[in-house]
């Protein structure tokens, strides 16, 4: 274990069994979150916790004069853990949100309370500049197959962009446009083939545009789907495709990015900044300066 290497908690969320769900506390050191996490996650899973998901996570080495609780034990150099898990019964009614890879909950309490999330939508109607705009929560589990189903949506894909975040690295947000990817095929190739530094990455915003309807499809940093468009029709059938995969509208509307503290990070599997910078341009994307 490196001095220079960060120190995180992770609160890890899983099951023993069918019938067992379980939570276990984590500190670990690492590179970066997710290269600390990734390493929690192994020791999850070797301490029998089935499909572990990160729930709630701290940056420990901030913290001036943090000291291990007393009942944790030495897993390895990098990672130590509370020895007794949390468990608690399953039920097929009980329900909590899974913060998508990339994001995740701060052990710091928000204004509300985790369990008011629930995967639902929100649409409004038509906005002082003839736009309609749409958003969606979705769960960890299904949320990269359902944002693929909803480029399938679209009319057409005209347009690919990418927002490199300014909290990635504490640089300026960068702006860059894919200028081979001018359909659904191609925007979701990109995006399978480099899933851990887009998809799964929180410093990295998605946007597929399409001409028509002057519309765009947004994955933002904080995992929600998005849609903004001057089109009317195509925006009533995107909300019926979107509660024919089984999302429901709701008023009572919650997202991690409002009233919640939370963290960003990136997986240990995602590029670096500078690497994801060279990829982007042997791809044929653009750097576009924005305005100041």
């Amino acid at each position: 274990m490196s001095k220079e290497n960060e120190f995180w908690y992770f609160l890890i969320h899983g099951a023993l069994d069918k019938k067992t769900g379980v939570y276990g506390n984590f500190y670990t050191y690492g590179t970066h979150c997710g290269n600390a996490l990734q390493k929690t996650l192994v020791v999850a899973r070797q301490e029998g916790i089935i499909n572990p998901d990160l729930i709630e996570t701290c940056r420990l080495d901030d913290i001036e004069d943090f000291e291990l609780p007393e009942n944790t034990i030495e897993m390895n150099s990098d990672v130590f853990m509370i020895q007794t898990f949390n468990t608690y019964d399953l039920k097929k009614e009980e329900y909590s949100f899974t913060p998508p890879t990339g994001i995740a909950f701060s052990t710091d309490e928000g204004e509300l309370d985790q369990d008011l999330i629930k995967e639902y939508f929100v649409a409004y109607a038509k906005n002082e500049n003839d736009i309609f705009e749409f958003e969606l929560v979705s769960d960890k589990s299904r949320l990269i197959e359902t944002f693929f189903k909803t480029i399938k949506f679209l009319a057409s894909v005209d347009g690919f962009w990418l927002y490199i975040k300014d909290h990635w690295d504490n640089t300026e947000t960068e702006l860059w446009a894919g200028k081979k990817i001018v359909n659904k095929v191609s925007a979701i190739s990109f995006l399978r083939n480099n899933s851990e530094t887009t998809l799964k990455n929180g410093f990295v915003d998605i946007v597929v545009h399409s001409k028509i309807g002057e519309t765009n499809l947004t994955l933002n940093e904080h995992k929600k789907i998005q849609l903004h468009t001057k089109d009317e029709s195509f925006f009533q059938n995107f909300i019926e495709n979107v509660v024919d995969l089984g999302y429901e509208q709701t008023r009572d509307y919650y997202n991690i990015e409002y009233g919640y503290h939370h963290w960003h990070y990136k997986t240990d599997k995602s590029l670096d900044k500078s690497k994801f910078q060279e990829l982007l341009i042997d791809e044929g994307f653009e750097y576009i300066k924005m305005n100041e």
